[in-house]
Protein backbone atom coordinates (compact mmCIF):
# COMPACT_ATOMS: atom_id res chain seq x y z
CA UNK A 1 0.00 0.00 0.00
CA UNK A 2 2.98 2.44 0.58
CA UNK A 3 4.23 2.13 -2.89
CA UNK A 4 1.01 3.90 -3.79
CA UNK A 5 0.66 6.86 -1.43
CA UNK A 6 3.07 8.80 -3.75
CA UNK A 7 0.46 8.69 -6.49
CA UNK A 8 -2.24 8.96 -4.03
CA UNK A 9 -0.63 12.23 -3.45
CA UNK A 10 -0.16 13.23 -6.45
CA UNK A 11 -3.46 12.39 -8.16
CA UNK A 12 -5.13 14.63 -5.50
CA UNK A 13 -3.29 17.35 -5.87
CA UNK A 14 -3.42 17.28 -9.57
CA UNK A 15 -7.31 17.07 -8.43
CA UNK A 16 -7.12 20.17 -6.32
CA UNK A 17 -5.44 22.13 -9.04
CA UNK A 18 -8.24 21.42 -11.49
CA UNK A 19 -10.98 22.39 -9.16
CA UNK A 20 -8.87 25.73 -8.30
CA UNK A 21 -8.89 25.97 -11.70
CA UNK A 22 -12.94 25.74 -12.76
CA UNK A 23 -13.29 27.96 -9.74
CA UNK A 24 -10.92 30.67 -11.43
CA UNK A 25 -12.44 29.79 -14.91
CA UNK A 26 -15.96 30.44 -13.45
CA UNK A 27 -14.82 34.08 -11.36
CA UNK A 28 -13.16 34.97 -14.70
CA UNK A 29 -16.85 34.19 -17.29
CA UNK A 30 -18.65 36.48 -14.69
CA UNK A 31 -16.42 38.98 -14.94
CA UNK A 32 -16.77 39.24 -18.58
CA UNK A 33 -20.21 39.24 -18.66
CA UNK A 34 -20.17 42.07 -16.45
CA UNK A 35 -17.49 44.04 -18.07
CA UNK A 36 -19.19 43.67 -21.51
CA UNK A 37 -22.93 44.61 -20.19
CA UNK A 38 -21.13 47.81 -18.93
CA UNK A 39 -18.60 48.42 -22.46
CA UNK A 40 -21.66 47.74 -24.69
CA UNK A 41 -23.18 50.65 -26.44
CA UNK A 42 -20.22 53.29 -25.65
CA UNK A 43 -17.56 54.27 -27.36
CA UNK A 44 -14.63 52.16 -26.44
CA UNK A 45 -11.51 53.86 -24.61
CA UNK A 46 -9.13 50.34 -24.17
CA UNK A 47 -6.05 51.03 -26.52
CA UNK A 48 -4.72 48.07 -28.51
CA UNK A 49 -1.26 46.98 -27.78
CA UNK A 50 1.29 47.70 -30.28
CA UNK A 51 2.22 44.58 -31.39
CA UNK A 52 -1.40 43.68 -31.27
CA UNK A 53 -1.78 46.52 -34.02
CA UNK A 54 0.79 45.09 -36.00
CA UNK A 55 -0.89 42.04 -36.10
CA UNK A 56 -4.74 43.11 -36.58
CA UNK A 57 -3.71 43.94 -40.51
CA UNK A 58 -2.71 40.87 -41.42
CA UNK A 59 -6.44 39.52 -42.15
CA UNK A 60 -6.81 43.09 -44.53
CA UNK A 61 -3.92 42.24 -46.46
CA UNK A 62 -4.88 39.11 -47.20
CA UNK A 63 -8.37 39.96 -48.23
CA UNK A 64 -8.08 43.20 -49.71
CA UNK A 65 -9.27 44.24 -53.05
CA UNK A 66 -9.13 46.99 -55.88
CA UNK A 67 -11.84 49.39 -53.92
CA UNK A 68 -10.28 48.65 -50.90
CA UNK A 69 -9.57 51.87 -48.59
CA UNK A 70 -5.44 52.77 -49.23
CA UNK A 71 -3.49 53.56 -46.19
CA UNK A 72 -3.04 57.37 -46.69
CA UNK A 73 -6.72 57.49 -47.00
CA UNK A 74 -6.88 55.57 -43.83
CA UNK A 75 -3.76 57.49 -42.29
CA UNK A 76 -5.77 61.12 -43.39
CA UNK A 77 -8.98 60.10 -41.70
CA UNK A 78 -7.40 58.94 -38.30
CA UNK A 79 -9.10 55.52 -38.83
CA UNK A 80 -7.08 53.45 -36.14
CA UNK A 81 -8.89 55.81 -33.54
CA UNK A 82 -12.09 55.54 -34.82
CA UNK A 83 -11.62 51.32 -34.92
CA UNK A 84 -10.51 51.81 -31.56
CA UNK A 85 -13.50 53.38 -30.25
CA UNK A 86 -15.48 50.83 -32.41
CA UNK A 87 -13.51 47.44 -30.83
CA UNK A 88 -16.13 46.15 -28.54
CA UNK A 89 -14.17 42.97 -29.38
CA UNK A 90 -12.89 39.89 -27.64
CA UNK A 91 -11.35 37.75 -30.58
CA UNK A 92 -8.69 38.06 -32.90
CA UNK A 93 -11.33 37.17 -35.43
CA UNK A 94 -13.45 39.76 -34.59
CA UNK A 95 -11.05 42.03 -34.11
CA UNK A 96 -9.37 41.62 -37.45
CA UNK A 97 -12.55 41.46 -39.12
CA UNK A 98 -13.83 44.46 -38.08
CA UNK A 99 -10.58 46.51 -39.36
CA UNK A 100 -10.88 44.73 -42.38
CA UNK A 101 -14.83 46.16 -42.45
CA UNK A 102 -14.07 49.49 -42.24
CA UNK A 103 -11.14 49.65 -45.00
CA UNK A 104 -14.02 47.62 -47.88
CA UNK A 105 -16.59 49.94 -48.70
CA UNK A 106 -19.27 47.98 -50.53
CA UNK A 107 -20.74 48.85 -53.35
CA UNK A 108 -24.08 47.50 -53.45
CA UNK A 109 -27.42 48.51 -51.81
CA UNK A 110 -28.84 45.06 -50.94
CA UNK A 111 -25.65 43.77 -49.54
CA UNK A 112 -25.51 46.74 -47.17
CA UNK A 113 -29.47 46.58 -46.21
CA UNK A 114 -28.68 42.56 -45.17
CA UNK A 115 -25.32 44.26 -43.06
CA UNK A 116 -27.96 46.90 -41.40
CA UNK A 117 -30.68 44.11 -40.38
CA UNK A 118 -27.91 41.92 -39.04
CA UNK A 119 -26.41 44.16 -36.84
CA UNK A 120 -30.21 45.45 -35.84
CA UNK A 121 -30.78 41.84 -34.94
CA UNK A 122 -28.14 42.09 -32.15
CA UNK A 123 -29.24 45.13 -30.65
CA UNK A 124 -32.48 44.27 -30.03
CA UNK A 125 -31.50 40.24 -29.10
CA UNK A 126 -29.64 40.91 -25.74
CA UNK A 127 -29.21 37.04 -24.89
CA UNK A 128 -28.13 36.27 -28.49
CA UNK A 129 -25.26 39.12 -28.02
CA UNK A 130 -24.17 38.45 -24.82
CA UNK A 131 -24.27 34.73 -25.80
CA UNK A 132 -21.91 35.19 -28.63
CA UNK A 133 -19.69 37.41 -26.85
CA UNK A 134 -19.00 35.13 -24.17
CA UNK A 135 -17.97 32.56 -26.86
CA UNK A 136 -15.28 35.11 -28.06
CA UNK A 137 -14.07 36.19 -25.15
CA UNK A 138 -13.27 32.51 -24.63
CA UNK A 139 -11.57 32.37 -28.00
CA UNK A 140 -9.54 35.50 -27.06
CA UNK A 141 -6.84 37.67 -28.78
CA UNK A 142 -3.10 37.00 -29.68
CA UNK A 143 -0.95 39.64 -28.60
CA UNK A 144 1.92 38.60 -31.25
CA UNK A 145 1.05 36.40 -34.16
CA UNK A 146 -2.06 36.75 -36.53
CA UNK A 147 -3.58 33.37 -37.35
CA UNK A 148 -2.87 34.49 -41.09
CA UNK A 149 0.73 35.28 -40.70
CA UNK A 150 1.40 31.85 -38.94
CA UNK A 151 -0.68 30.51 -42.29
CA UNK A 152 2.01 32.35 -44.16
CA UNK A 153 5.16 30.68 -42.51
CA UNK A 154 3.13 27.56 -41.68
CA UNK A 155 5.49 25.39 -44.48
CA UNK A 156 8.52 26.80 -43.20
CA UNK A 157 8.45 24.79 -40.10
CA UNK A 158 12.30 22.89 -39.98
CA UNK A 159 12.55 19.34 -38.28
CA UNK A 160 8.84 19.12 -38.71
CA UNK A 161 9.60 15.44 -39.29
CA UNK A 162 10.68 14.92 -36.69
CA UNK A 163 8.05 16.08 -34.18
CA UNK A 164 6.16 12.59 -34.74
CA UNK A 165 9.19 11.10 -32.56
CA UNK A 166 7.45 12.80 -29.29
CA UNK A 167 5.47 10.19 -28.99
CA UNK A 168 8.21 8.22 -27.50
CA UNK A 169 8.01 10.47 -24.63
CA UNK A 170 5.41 8.85 -22.98
CA UNK A 171 6.37 5.46 -23.74
CA UNK A 172 9.26 5.49 -22.17
CA UNK A 173 8.01 7.13 -18.97
CA UNK A 174 5.38 4.23 -18.45
CA UNK A 175 8.26 1.80 -19.35
CA UNK A 176 9.77 3.36 -16.22
CA UNK A 177 6.82 4.05 -14.14
CA UNK A 178 6.54 -0.05 -14.91
CA UNK A 179 10.05 -1.02 -13.77
CA UNK A 180 9.12 1.08 -10.61
CA UNK A 181 6.20 -1.53 -9.57
CA UNK A 182 8.82 -4.39 -10.98
CA UNK A 183 11.53 -3.08 -8.44
CA UNK A 184 11.13 -0.45 -6.88
CA UNK A 185 15.01 0.69 -6.04
CA UNK A 186 16.05 0.22 -9.55
CA UNK A 187 12.53 1.56 -11.03
CA UNK A 188 12.76 5.09 -9.49
CA UNK A 189 17.00 5.63 -10.76
CA UNK A 190 15.05 4.35 -14.12
CA UNK A 191 11.92 6.80 -13.59
CA UNK A 192 14.27 9.87 -13.06
CA UNK A 193 16.15 9.28 -16.67
CA UNK A 194 12.99 9.56 -19.06
CA UNK A 195 11.68 12.49 -17.27
CA UNK A 196 15.30 14.08 -17.24
CA UNK A 197 15.54 13.26 -20.59
CA UNK A 198 12.38 14.16 -21.65
CA UNK A 199 12.18 17.33 -20.04
CA UNK A 200 15.12 18.26 -22.00
CA UNK A 201 13.84 17.34 -25.32
CA UNK A 202 10.66 19.23 -24.57
CA UNK A 203 12.13 22.60 -24.14
CA UNK A 204 14.19 22.28 -27.14
CA UNK A 205 11.30 21.56 -29.28
CA UNK A 206 9.36 23.70 -27.38
CA UNK A 207 11.15 26.89 -28.55
CA UNK A 208 11.00 26.06 -32.46
CA UNK A 209 7.01 25.86 -32.40
CA UNK A 210 5.80 27.81 -29.85
CA UNK A 211 4.80 30.40 -32.14
CA UNK A 212 3.07 27.63 -34.38
CA UNK A 213 1.03 26.49 -30.67
CA UNK A 214 0.18 29.92 -29.74
CA UNK A 215 -1.84 30.71 -33.10
CA UNK A 216 -3.24 26.74 -33.50
CA UNK A 217 -4.91 27.87 -29.98
CA UNK A 218 -6.79 30.55 -31.97
CA UNK A 219 -7.36 28.12 -34.51
CA UNK A 220 -9.51 25.31 -32.09
CA UNK A 221 -10.86 28.32 -30.13
CA UNK A 222 -12.15 29.09 -33.85
CA UNK A 223 -13.73 25.79 -34.07
CA UNK A 224 -14.96 24.80 -30.74
CA UNK A 225 -16.57 28.70 -30.72
CA UNK A 226 -18.17 27.54 -34.59
CA UNK A 227 -19.34 24.53 -33.71
CA UNK A 228 -21.46 26.19 -30.77
CA UNK A 229 -22.58 29.21 -32.87
CA UNK A 230 -24.06 26.52 -34.84
CA UNK A 231 -26.29 25.52 -31.81
CA UNK A 232 -27.94 28.76 -31.32
CA UNK A 233 -30.86 30.28 -33.37
CA UNK A 234 -29.38 33.69 -34.82
CA UNK A 235 -32.44 34.06 -36.97
CA UNK A 236 -30.97 36.91 -39.20
CA UNK A 237 -27.56 35.34 -39.76
CA UNK A 238 -28.48 32.29 -41.88
CA UNK A 239 -25.91 32.82 -44.48
CA UNK A 240 -23.13 33.55 -42.36
CA UNK A 241 -24.24 29.57 -40.20
CA UNK A 242 -24.56 28.19 -43.55
CA UNK A 243 -20.61 29.28 -44.44
CA UNK A 244 -19.66 28.59 -41.35
CA UNK A 245 -21.74 24.50 -41.34
CA UNK A 246 -20.02 23.79 -44.34
CA UNK A 247 -16.54 25.06 -43.15
CA UNK A 248 -16.69 22.97 -40.49
CA UNK A 249 -17.80 19.96 -42.24
CA UNK A 250 -14.51 20.22 -44.03
CA UNK A 251 -12.77 20.00 -40.75
CA UNK A 252 -15.10 17.29 -38.85
CA UNK A 253 -12.12 14.97 -38.62
CA UNK A 254 -9.82 18.12 -37.27
CA UNK A 255 -8.25 16.54 -33.63
CA UNK A 256 -10.33 17.68 -31.11
CA UNK A 257 -8.65 16.04 -28.14
CA UNK A 258 -6.03 19.49 -28.27
CA UNK A 259 -6.81 20.72 -24.36
CA UNK A 260 -3.31 20.57 -23.46
CA UNK A 261 -2.55 23.32 -26.17
CA UNK A 262 -5.05 25.57 -23.80
CA UNK A 263 -2.91 25.20 -20.96
CA UNK A 264 0.86 25.54 -22.06
CA UNK A 265 0.91 28.85 -20.11
CA UNK A 266 1.13 29.19 -16.72
CA UNK A 267 2.03 32.82 -16.44
CA UNK A 268 -1.53 33.75 -15.79
CA UNK A 269 -2.04 32.30 -12.60
CA UNK A 270 -4.32 29.74 -13.76
CA UNK A 271 -3.30 26.40 -11.07
CA UNK A 272 -5.07 24.32 -14.11
CA UNK A 273 -2.02 25.68 -16.46
CA UNK A 274 0.54 25.39 -14.06
CA UNK A 275 -0.50 21.14 -13.97
CA UNK A 276 -0.61 21.34 -17.85
CA UNK A 277 2.83 22.66 -17.87
CA UNK A 278 4.14 20.13 -15.96
CA UNK A 279 2.09 16.78 -17.32
CA UNK A 280 3.68 18.72 -21.21
CA UNK A 281 7.04 18.81 -19.91
CA UNK A 282 7.03 15.24 -19.09
CA UNK A 283 4.63 13.32 -21.42
CA UNK A 284 4.96 15.66 -24.40
CA UNK A 285 1.01 15.57 -24.92
CA UNK A 286 0.84 18.97 -26.51
CA UNK A 287 4.30 18.20 -28.53
CA UNK A 288 2.41 15.38 -30.22
CA UNK A 289 -0.89 16.52 -30.57
CA UNK A 290 0.70 19.76 -32.27
CA UNK A 291 2.12 17.66 -35.13
CA UNK A 292 -0.75 15.79 -35.92
CA UNK A 293 -2.87 19.47 -35.56
CA UNK A 294 -0.02 21.05 -38.12
CA UNK A 295 -0.52 18.86 -40.36
CA UNK A 296 -3.79 18.87 -40.69
CA UNK A 297 -3.83 22.83 -41.01
CA UNK A 298 -1.75 22.42 -44.01
CA UNK A 299 -4.52 20.61 -45.75
CA UNK A 300 -7.42 22.78 -44.45
CA UNK A 301 -5.78 26.31 -45.20
CA UNK A 302 -9.26 27.91 -47.02
CA UNK A 303 -11.60 26.11 -44.54
CA UNK A 304 -9.78 27.67 -41.42
CA UNK A 305 -10.36 31.10 -43.43
CA UNK A 306 -14.06 31.08 -43.92
CA UNK A 307 -14.12 29.65 -39.95
CA UNK A 308 -12.42 32.62 -38.99
CA UNK A 309 -14.00 34.51 -41.18
CA UNK A 310 -17.74 33.96 -39.96
CA UNK A 311 -16.89 34.38 -36.51
CA UNK A 312 -15.17 37.45 -36.93
CA UNK A 313 -17.60 38.95 -38.97
CA UNK A 314 -20.48 37.80 -36.10
CA UNK A 315 -18.87 39.95 -33.97
CA UNK A 316 -17.93 42.68 -35.72
CA UNK A 317 -21.58 43.34 -36.38
CA UNK A 318 -21.70 43.28 -32.66
CA UNK A 319 -19.40 45.53 -32.28
CA UNK A 320 -21.07 47.90 -34.98
CA UNK A 321 -24.44 47.73 -33.45
CA UNK A 322 -22.39 48.95 -29.77
CA UNK A 323 -21.02 52.26 -32.03
CA UNK A 324 -24.46 52.79 -33.42
CA UNK A 325 -26.00 52.64 -29.87
CA UNK A 326 -23.01 54.90 -28.68
CA UNK A 327 -24.26 57.54 -30.98
CA UNK A 328 -26.51 60.83 -30.08
CA UNK A 329 -28.01 60.47 -33.88
CA UNK A 330 -27.71 58.33 -36.95
CA UNK A 331 -29.23 57.54 -39.87
CA UNK A 332 -29.31 55.21 -42.75
CA UNK A 333 -28.03 56.93 -45.92
CA UNK A 334 -30.28 57.44 -49.25
CA UNK A 335 -27.89 56.40 -52.10
CA UNK A 336 -30.06 58.59 -54.54
CA UNK A 337 -26.93 60.18 -56.25
CA UNK A 338 -27.87 63.78 -54.24
CA UNK A 339 -24.75 65.26 -52.44
CA UNK A 340 -26.22 66.37 -49.16
CA UNK A 341 -26.49 66.45 -45.66
CA UNK A 342 -28.56 67.51 -42.26
CA UNK A 343 -26.68 67.83 -39.42
CA UNK A 344 -23.85 65.77 -40.12
CA UNK A 345 -21.02 65.14 -37.75
CA UNK A 346 -17.77 63.48 -36.90
CA UNK A 347 -18.67 60.69 -34.04
CA UNK A 348 -15.29 61.14 -32.42
CA UNK A 349 -15.03 65.15 -31.25
CA UNK A 350 -16.99 65.61 -27.96
CA UNK A 351 -20.03 68.00 -28.31
CA UNK A 352 -19.39 68.60 -32.19
CA UNK A 353 -21.00 71.42 -34.07
CA UNK A 354 -22.99 69.66 -36.66
CA UNK A 355 -23.43 71.12 -40.53
CA UNK A 356 -25.57 70.78 -43.47
CA UNK A 357 -25.33 71.26 -46.68
CA UNK A 358 -26.24 70.55 -50.32
CA UNK A 359 -24.83 70.92 -53.51
CA UNK A 360 -25.04 70.62 -57.05
CA UNK A 361 -20.97 69.68 -57.88
CA UNK A 362 -18.04 69.68 -55.78
CA UNK A 363 -17.42 71.96 -53.02
CA UNK A 364 -14.59 74.38 -52.18
CA UNK A 365 -13.64 75.37 -48.69
CA UNK A 366 -11.85 78.53 -47.83
CA UNK A 367 -10.92 80.51 -44.09
CA UNK A 368 -8.38 80.70 -41.42
CA UNK A 369 -6.26 77.59 -39.53
CA UNK A 370 -8.46 76.15 -37.10
CA UNK A 371 -11.41 77.69 -38.54
CA UNK A 372 -12.49 73.93 -39.09
CA UNK A 373 -12.00 73.48 -42.93
CA UNK A 374 -9.79 70.07 -42.09
CA UNK A 375 -12.26 68.37 -39.81
CA UNK A 376 -15.00 69.36 -41.85
CA UNK A 377 -13.41 67.44 -44.68
CA UNK A 378 -12.74 64.40 -42.81
CA UNK A 379 -16.38 64.18 -41.23
CA UNK A 380 -17.19 63.94 -45.01
CA UNK A 381 -15.12 60.93 -45.96
CA UNK A 382 -15.88 59.52 -42.79
CA UNK A 383 -19.64 59.14 -43.01
CA UNK A 384 -19.15 58.35 -46.61
CA UNK A 385 -17.10 55.42 -45.33
CA UNK A 386 -19.52 54.17 -42.63
CA UNK A 387 -22.12 54.76 -45.04
CA UNK A 388 -20.68 52.07 -47.34
CA UNK A 389 -19.46 50.11 -44.61
CA UNK A 390 -22.09 49.51 -41.88
CA UNK A 391 -25.12 51.90 -43.95
CA UNK A 392 -25.14 54.02 -41.42
CA UNK A 393 -24.33 58.27 -41.50
CA UNK A 394 -23.99 60.56 -37.95
CA UNK A 395 -26.30 62.81 -39.10
CA UNK A 396 -30.11 63.46 -39.46
CA UNK A 397 -29.97 62.54 -43.12
CA UNK A 398 -27.20 61.60 -45.45
CA UNK A 399 -27.52 61.58 -49.13
CA UNK A 400 -25.00 60.64 -51.12
CA UNK A 401 -24.18 58.19 -54.30
CA UNK A 402 -21.73 55.12 -53.99
CA UNK A 403 -18.31 55.63 -54.22
CA UNK A 404 -14.41 55.01 -54.45
CA UNK A 405 -12.89 57.25 -51.39
CA UNK A 406 -9.69 59.00 -51.22
CA UNK A 407 -7.92 61.18 -49.48
CA UNK A 408 -5.22 63.85 -49.34
CA UNK A 409 -4.83 65.62 -46.20
CA UNK A 410 -2.48 64.92 -43.60
CA UNK A 411 0.88 64.63 -45.65
CA UNK A 412 4.61 64.85 -44.25
CA UNK A 413 8.03 64.27 -45.77
CA UNK A 414 9.06 60.61 -46.49
CA UNK A 415 12.76 60.95 -45.11
CA UNK A 416 12.90 56.93 -45.46
CA UNK A 417 12.56 57.52 -49.23
CA UNK A 418 14.31 61.17 -49.20
CA UNK A 419 11.23 62.68 -50.81
CA UNK A 420 10.30 66.61 -49.94
CA UNK A 421 7.01 67.14 -49.17
CA UNK A 422 5.92 68.64 -52.34
CA UNK A 423 6.90 65.23 -53.69
CA UNK A 424 5.14 62.96 -51.09
CA UNK A 425 1.94 65.13 -52.61
CA UNK A 426 2.17 64.37 -55.73
CA UNK A 427 2.19 61.21 -55.74
CA UNK A 428 -0.60 61.44 -53.41
CA UNK A 429 -2.44 63.25 -55.95
CA UNK A 430 -1.34 60.98 -59.02
CA UNK A 431 -2.88 58.51 -57.20
CA UNK A 432 -6.51 59.77 -57.42
CA UNK A 433 -5.87 60.70 -60.74
CA UNK A 434 -5.01 57.47 -61.97
CA UNK A 435 -7.36 56.06 -59.39
CA UNK A 436 -10.21 58.19 -62.09
CA UNK A 437 -8.94 56.27 -64.94
CA UNK A 438 -10.23 52.24 -64.01
CA UNK A 439 -13.49 51.35 -63.91
CA UNK A 440 -15.44 52.02 -60.56
CA UNK A 441 -17.81 53.99 -58.93
CA UNK A 442 -17.48 57.25 -59.10
CA UNK A 443 -14.50 58.94 -57.64
CA UNK A 444 -14.95 60.79 -53.84
CA UNK A 445 -12.10 62.57 -52.67
CA UNK A 446 -11.24 65.27 -50.02
CA UNK A 447 -7.74 67.52 -50.44
CA UNK A 448 -6.90 69.67 -47.69
CA UNK A 449 -4.46 72.33 -49.32
CA UNK A 450 -3.74 71.08 -52.66
CA UNK A 451 -0.08 71.11 -53.52
CA UNK A 452 0.77 73.21 -50.49
CA UNK A 453 4.68 72.65 -50.83
CA UNK A 454 5.42 75.24 -53.60
CA UNK A 455 5.30 78.73 -54.31
CA UNK A 456 1.97 80.49 -54.77
CA UNK A 457 1.72 81.23 -58.57
CA UNK A 458 2.54 77.62 -59.11
CA UNK A 459 0.42 76.16 -56.70
CA UNK A 460 -2.43 78.37 -57.91
CA UNK A 461 -2.05 77.72 -61.18
CA UNK A 462 -1.48 73.90 -60.91
CA UNK A 463 -4.19 73.52 -58.43
CA UNK A 464 -7.08 75.39 -60.63
CA UNK A 465 -6.52 72.71 -63.22
CA UNK A 466 -6.14 69.47 -61.35
CA UNK A 467 -9.41 70.93 -59.64
CA UNK A 468 -11.02 71.13 -62.91
CA UNK A 469 -9.67 68.33 -64.35
CA UNK A 470 -11.64 65.84 -61.57
CA UNK A 471 -14.81 68.18 -61.42
CA UNK A 472 -14.57 67.25 -65.19
CA UNK A 473 -14.04 63.53 -64.80
CA UNK A 474 -17.13 63.36 -62.53
CA UNK A 475 -15.23 63.55 -59.45
CA UNK A 476 -17.25 64.88 -55.73
CA UNK A 477 -14.42 66.70 -55.07
CA UNK A 478 -14.11 68.70 -51.51
CA UNK A 479 -11.06 70.83 -51.55
CA UNK A 480 -10.26 73.07 -49.18
CA UNK A 481 -7.46 76.23 -49.28
CA UNK A 482 -6.12 79.45 -47.99
CA UNK A 483 -6.06 80.82 -51.53
CA UNK A 484 -8.64 82.69 -52.49
CA UNK A 485 -7.92 83.08 -56.02
CA UNK A 486 -9.41 79.76 -56.79
CA UNK A 487 -13.03 80.84 -55.85
CA UNK A 488 -12.83 82.82 -58.79
CA UNK A 489 -10.92 80.61 -60.56
CA UNK A 490 -13.36 77.18 -60.15
CA UNK A 491 -16.58 79.36 -59.64
CA UNK A 492 -17.94 77.20 -62.50
CA UNK A 493 -17.81 73.19 -61.09
CA UNK A 494 -16.95 74.44 -57.34
CA UNK A 495 -19.77 75.85 -54.91
CA UNK A 496 -18.06 78.17 -52.28
CA UNK A 497 -18.42 76.97 -48.82
CA UNK A 498 -16.03 79.03 -45.86
CA UNK A 499 -15.54 79.14 -42.03
CA UNK A 500 -14.95 81.59 -40.11
CA UNK A 501 -13.85 83.28 -36.66
CA UNK A 502 -14.27 86.11 -34.24
CA UNK A 503 -12.13 87.66 -32.74
CA UNK A 504 -13.78 89.30 -29.21
CA UNK A 505 -11.84 90.95 -25.97
CA UNK A 506 -8.61 89.75 -27.25
CA UNK A 507 -9.77 86.24 -28.33
CA UNK A 508 -10.76 84.10 -31.04
CA UNK A 509 -13.82 82.33 -31.36
CA UNK A 510 -14.62 80.32 -33.80
CA UNK A 511 -17.97 78.72 -34.75
CA UNK A 512 -16.86 76.00 -36.77
CA UNK A 513 -20.37 76.22 -38.91
CA UNK A 514 -20.36 75.74 -42.57
CA UNK A 515 -21.48 79.00 -44.33
CA UNK A 516 -21.93 79.51 -48.25
CA UNK A 517 -20.09 81.40 -50.27
CA UNK A 518 -16.45 82.17 -50.07
CA UNK A 519 -14.99 83.53 -46.60
CA UNK A 520 -14.51 87.59 -46.98
CA UNK A 521 -12.48 88.04 -43.79
CA UNK A 522 -9.12 87.97 -43.09
CA UNK A 523 -7.81 87.48 -39.90
CA UNK A 524 -4.44 86.12 -40.17
CA UNK A 525 -2.60 89.14 -39.39
CA UNK A 526 -5.23 90.13 -36.54
CA UNK A 527 -4.44 86.67 -35.09
CA UNK A 528 -1.12 87.92 -34.19
CA UNK A 529 -1.70 90.66 -32.42
CA UNK A 530 -4.23 88.78 -30.79
CA UNK A 531 -1.22 86.13 -29.42
CA UNK A 532 0.84 88.82 -28.39
CA UNK A 533 3.01 90.41 -31.73
CA UNK A 534 5.00 93.62 -31.49
CA UNK A 535 2.08 96.02 -32.95
CA UNK A 536 4.08 98.13 -35.32
CA UNK A 537 5.56 94.46 -37.10
CA UNK A 538 1.41 93.81 -36.72
CA UNK A 539 0.58 97.09 -38.66
CA UNK A 540 3.07 96.61 -41.16
CA UNK A 541 2.00 93.25 -42.68
CA UNK A 542 -1.59 94.93 -42.96
CA UNK A 543 -0.49 97.77 -44.64
CA UNK A 544 1.64 95.45 -46.91
CA UNK A 545 -1.48 92.84 -47.35
CA UNK A 546 -3.41 95.83 -48.49
CA UNK A 547 -1.41 97.58 -51.40
CA UNK A 548 -1.06 94.27 -52.36
CA UNK A 549 -4.86 93.60 -52.60
CA UNK A 550 -5.42 96.66 -54.22
CA UNK A 551 -2.42 97.40 -56.44
CA UNK A 552 -1.99 93.32 -57.29
CA UNK A 553 1.73 93.44 -56.71
CA UNK A 554 3.70 93.74 -53.55
CA UNK A 555 5.68 97.36 -52.10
Amino acid sequence: MEQWQPIIILAAVILVFFLLGLAERRRFLARVKQELRERYGHLQERRISPSRMECVPAYFRKHAGDASIDDITWSDLEMDRLFTAMNLTYSSAGEEVLYHTLRTPLYEEDALKERDAQIRYFMEHDADREALQMLFAGMGKNERYSLYDYLDFAYTLEGEAGLKYHFLAPLLLAAAVFLLFLKTEIGIVALIVPVVVNIFWYFKTKEKVQPYIVTLKLVMGDLKAGRAVLKKELTACGAIKEQLKTALAEMKHFTNGAGFLFYTDASNGDPAGLVADYINMVLHIDMIVFYYLYRQMQAHREAIDRVHTSLGYLEMLIAAGSFQAALDAHCRPVFDGVEAAAEIYHPLIEAPVKNSYRLKGCMLLTGSNASGKSTFLKTLALNQLLAQTLYMACAEEFHTDFHRIYTSMALRDDLAHQESYFMVEIRAMQRILNAGQKKGARIACCVDEVLRGTNTVERIAASAEILKHMAAAGYFCAAATHDIELTALLEDCYENFHFTEEIRDGDVIFSYKLLQGKATTRNAIRLLSVMGYQEGLVQSAEALAEHFLQAGQWQ
